[in-house]
């Protein structure tokens, strides 16, 4: 044994970086329980880095009959021997000074400390604390040795002496307490840690059973023709549709605020103002019947105030069949209903699935034609739409209708554009004629939103285009003809409960 207190000394190869590699160090292990490295027997720089034994886990590598760690919560150590006697004998010198140390972590308690450190927090900081402790130790060791090296010591000397170990003594106090001071916050930001852990799993099982569910959706992209009966094909869309409309509630507290366009113009004429005028003129007479008094009206279905209603009619030897809805939506007027059905901004806020709209062309200012792409829904192909939509307003009496306020129409007519020819645009092209018809309701002279209403009555014809059974198309129509009016009501009631009555 050295008369220096050092119990082993000598060579072995250190882990250091994945540029440097395996570069050889020297090692001393001393009485005090301390094992340390520096670069060479010789150098004058002093230790690189040490460690209490006590302090410390010993794992011998399984592969290598040279390799052993020395794992602590702060650093490991990744040590290798030249010999496999060399390594038995570092860890077995190592191991019976552990044993006839006083232990201030046991060896259970080191691997606990060990697991402990895994959680990540504070760990640091108590890391540093029982460096502290370490420093200490070893400071008050190294000064019963000065005491007993100075054979006549004077009381000043022993005073100051006194006076070191009782402030570093104070320093590892003050330090102990400022660590149980963050331990006591550590609980709270555990639980906080824990609460979005939770959240974070819950939105990776989210996005997992969607990524897999448009995985299926693509391998199942096939192309389109009467593969499905009837029946499949409605669920398919039915299925999606739900999905679509999950998705609308989550969004519906988000407020954009835009800015409304003046409606205060008459019409104006342009180049499908004709095609429009009809198309007017038959839901304006549609407007004015009593569907409960007529035999060629038929109500499909029924939800509040919301009705739908099949017509059938034969004009020119041909039957048409029309598929109605009305209702009434309160505090709202009818020119506020119409802009946000009509302004294409508005209607991406609302409609979640129009995938994109732009604007073609403007023909008046209250007549544009647009290119709209709508959201896939499986097992049909993406479809687009370019249309014309035109919107108009009616005084009482032109209609020959009662009241005072103007009612307003806003007509959707499928057309051609030469910058979006069919065919062209990688996309199912659907065609529409969707008309929304709406008349103000109010008999007070000086009304607040709660005495205005607008009565509604609403009607889309479409043909989507590619292959789709015609009784999948009309029971998809019945079914979410109420939804739409839902949807778009309650978006013009959150719209305009701010603003000033708009007529």
């Amino acid at each position: 044994m050295d008369p220096n207190g050092v119990l082993a000394s000598g060579e072995l190869l250190k882990w250091t970086n994945y540029i440097l590699g395996w570069q050889v160090r020297y090692f001393k292990l001393a009485r005090d329980g301390y094992i340390s490295y520096s670069l060479s027997k010789e150098d004058s720089m002093g230790t690189k880095g040490s460690i209490k034994i006590d302090k410390m886990i010993l794992q011998l590598h399984k592969q290598s009959e040279v390799r052993f760690d020395i794992v602590t919560p702060s650093v490991t150590w990744y040590l290798r021997s030249y010999t496999p006697l060399d390594r038995d004998t570092w860890t077995g010198i190592i191991e019976k000074q552990r044993e006839v140390l006083p232990m201030s972590i046991s060896r259970e308690g080191s691997v606990l400390l060990l697991a402990q450190s895994s959680l990540e927090v504070l760990s640091d900081l108590n890391i540093k604390l029982d460096e502290l402790n370490s420093f200490k130790d070893s400071l008050s060791q190294q000064l019963s040795e000065i005491r007993s090296t100075l054979n006549h010591e004077s009381p000043k000397l022993k005073q100051k002496l006194a006076t070191i170990q009782a402030t570093v003594s104070g320093i590892v106090a003050t330090s102990t307490n400022c660590i149980e001071m963050f331990n006591e916050r550590e609980q709270y930001w555990q639980d906080q840690i824990a609460v979005e852990k939770e959240k974070s799993q819950k939105l990776e099982i989210l996005y997992s059973a969607t990524n897999r569910e448009n995985t299926e959706l693509i391998k199942h992209n096939a192309p389109q023709g009467p593969h499905l009966n009837e029946d499949e094909f409605f669920d398919a869309i039915e299925e999606t549709l739900d999905k679509m409309d999950n998705l609308e509630e989550k969004l519906q507290n988000l407020e954009v605020e835009v800015k409304k366009p003046d409606t205060s113009s008459d019409k104006k004429d342009h180049r499908m103002y004709n095609q429009m005028q009809e198309l007017i003129n038959k839901y304006v007479e549609l407007s004015k019947q009593d569907p409960e008094a007529e035999p060629s009206w038929q109500c499909l279905s029924k939800s509040g105030v919301t009705k739908i209603y099949r017509k059938e009619e034969e004009k020119d030897g041909v039957l048409l069949d029309y598929l109605v809805a009305t209702t009434t939506v309160e505090g709202v007027t009818a020119a506020e209903m119409s802009e946000v059905f009509h302004n294409g901004k508005l209607k991406l806020e609302w409609d979640h699935t129009i995938e994109a709209d732009k604007k073609l062309e403007t023909l008046d200012d209250y007549c544009a034609v647009y290119h709209q792409i709508l959201k896939r829904v499986w097992p049909t192909a993406q479809r687009d739409l370019v249309y014309a939509s035109h919107k108009q307003r009616f005084l009482p009496s032109q209609l020959d209708i009662p009241g005072e306020h103007p009612s307003w129409i806003v007509c959707n007519v499928s057309c051609d554009h030469p910058s979006v020819p069919e065919g062209t645009s990688g996309y199912t092209r659907a065609t529409i004629e969707v008309v929304l018809f709406c008349q103000t309701v109010c008999d007070k002279t000086d009304p607040t939103r709660k005495d205005v209403s607008c009565k509604i009555v609403y009607s889309a014809s479409v043909n989507p285009g590619g292959w789709a059974p015609a009784s999948a198309v009309r029971a998809i129509s019945q079914r979410e003809y109420p939804k739409f009016l839902k949807k778009i009501a309650t978006f013009a009631i959150d719209h305009v409960k701010k603003s000033e009555i708009k007529y």
